[in-house]
């Protein structure tokens, strides 16, 4: 009986149940067999030198040829193929293709990704990778994903071209420069009767945890339009948003003098349209700020003094919170400010801040947000402060010195980018009820559940066992996190650090190459059992 329920619904998802099909588009097909490349091309230039995109009898998958792309120089040289002239929002691709190489280390990353142009030409083109995958050398690997075009009405062509993870020029060795081929390369645009959908039918996530706190997710542009499918799980499951990216100070103040609020404004009015809470992901951090923040205005090979970088930090802050003031209800003032071996981080491991203004930049960016908006919460962020013992006793000390100074500062952020394994339930209870000891609240900022326990692990197959520990995990965190709320420890919201596995960023971080799935629905926008473990956990057969 099981296997037959099996079969129907395989059939109905294929488009056969009742003579239903699908009008899917083939949009590329190449298998190079009819002697033409098919469209396809160097990603190089003359000046860059261009990489070779040729036919090859001698090595192919099936049929008489394949594609041989030679004579690579950097990272990102490799075949590119345009994908559409019209993009439009919501539009799925289904993609696949063989790789193969031959020479070079024992296994290697690629990268599918995609180039988009604007309507308005004088803008540069966005790139973003689509999926990343692992071949081993002298196999054949076929490699399979989906690609849905963002809500973005500016956008015009799409192109797709297939690299290695990205290096500066100074840093590819010859293992980044291999030779590699591609046959039997197909691209289909699906039938939208075909797309996945949200999984609506199910209990409602922010719901069961409103008597403690709030649950939030991080969010890109793209996922707020109303027709897509995570817009559907926003809605239904979570309660307060953040932006992933569009909240940081590369995007909002690109050029000196010009701030750009459309992405982040994107994000707000649709929370705003759907009754959400939010959070602002950060007014000051040491990476993601643009190039001019740390440059003489008149000369941009000298670096800013430091009256100067004062003024434009102090404006950054209160132009964005007087704004935002009364609709945005939390920031990170500051993120990542302590540094992966003792104290704060300096110019060392990247803090411009921290080399031309010391550490009072701390102190400033609060005080600064407090005259902006004296009515919102300011948290100060990092990570690995429930894992690294050294961390955390260094943001204890930070704060309390803070708060001894009259310092502003309303809450820790904890990010808590764990692991299925690592740490210790009872290592995360005992930071928070330490930070909780200094009389602020404690937040979790950017939780997700890693698969992977290292950074030596290859790439896992995500089974049932694996997700059956990943649930097991979610249900004692979230356990643990009631406890501290009932306690008073806690702020009243927990935020996830995205909404389906993805998009999330884990992928392809801290291994190049390699996917992970640390979040509460999946790929095509199913619940999994993490999801039901913190909902109806009864559900999960195994879960304790």
């Amino acid at each position: 009986m099981k296997r037959m329920s099996l079969f129907v619904l395989f059939l109905f998802f294929t488009g056969f149940l009742f003579g239903q099909s699908f009008n899917h588009v083939t949009v590329i097909d190449t298998s190079f067999d009819n002697g033409s490349l098919g469209g396809w091309g160097p990603r190089g230039s003359v000046q860059q030198g261009l990489e070779r995109v040729e036919l090859d009898t001698s090595v192919k998958r099936s049929g008489a040829a394949s594609m041989r792309i030679s004579n690579r120089t950097k990272t990102w040289q490799g075949p590119v193929h345009k994908l559409t002239d019209n993009a439009v929002a919501g539009d799925v691709y289904s993609m696949s293709a063989w790789i193969y190489y031959n020479e070079g280390p024992a296994m290697s990353p690629f990268v599918l990704s995609v180039q988009r142009s604007f309507k308005d030409t004088s803008k540069a083109h966005a790139y973003q990778n689509i999926t990343s995958f692992q071949v081993r050398r002298g196999e054949w690997t076929e490699i399979k994903t989906e690609y849905t075009v963002g809500a973005d009405p500016t956008q015009a062509s799409i192109w797709v071209y297939f690299e290695l993870p990205f290096k500066e020029d100074h840093l590819v060795t010859p293992n980044d420069r291999i030779t590699f081929w591609m046959d039997d390369i197909k691209f289909i645009k699906l039938d939208p009767a075909s797309r996945p959908k949200a999984e609506l039918n199910i209990p409602n996530l922010a719901d069961i945890w409103a008597p403690h706190f709030d649950i939030g997710t991080a969010v890109t542009r793209d996922e707020v339009d109303f027709s897509s499918p995570t817009a559907q799980i926003l809605m239904k499951h979570f309660t307060v948003l953040v932006a992933g990216n569009e909240q940081k100070m590369e995007s909002i103040q690109p050029e000196e003098g010009k701030f750009d609020w459309a992405p982040a404004d994107a994000i707000i009015n649709f929370g705003e349209m759907t009754g959400m809470r939010f959070r602002w992901h950060t007014l000051v951090w040491h990476t993601q700020n643009p190039a001019w923040l740390f440059q003489e205005s008149a000369n941009s090979t000298r670096t800013v003094s430091r009256n100067v970088l004062n003024q434009r930090l102090r404006t950054y802050i209160q132009t964005v919170m007087r704004r935002y003031r009364g609709r945005v209800e939390s920031y990170d003032v500051v993120n990542e400010v302590l540094s992966d071996r003792s104290g704060l981080r300096t110019g060392a491991e990247g803090s411009r801040w921290h080399e031309i203004l010391g550490p009072e930049y701390i102190d400033n960016a609060f005080r600064w947000a407090k005259e902006a908006d004296p009515t919102a919460q300011l948290v100060i962020n990092d990570y690995n402060l429930e894992s690294d013992t050294r961390k955390r006793q260094e943001m204890f000390n930070l704060v309390k010195g803070m708060k001894e100074r009259g310092v502003p500062v309303d809450a820790i952020g904890i990010q808590m980018h764990i692991n299925i394994r690592t740490p210790s339930v009872q290592q995360i209870r005992e930071t928070i009820e330490l930070f909780a000891s200094l009389g602020v609240k404690v937040m979790v900022t950017e939780l997700d559940i890693s698969i992977y326990t290292s950074d030596t692990e290859p790439i896992k197959n995500v089974t049932p066992a694996l997700l059956l520990e990943q649930a097991q995990r979610y249900k004692d965190i979230f356990a643990m996190l009631r406890e501290q709320s009932q306690k008073g420890n806690l702020a009243d919201m927990v935020v996830i650090w995205g909404t389906t596995d993805h998009t999330s960023w884990k992928n392809d971080f801290p291994v190049r190459g390699r996917t992970d799935a640390p979040l509460l629905f999946d790929g095509r926008y199913q619940s999994k059992p993490a999801f039901w473990a913190l909902v109806q956990p009864t559900r999960v057969q195994g879960l304790r």
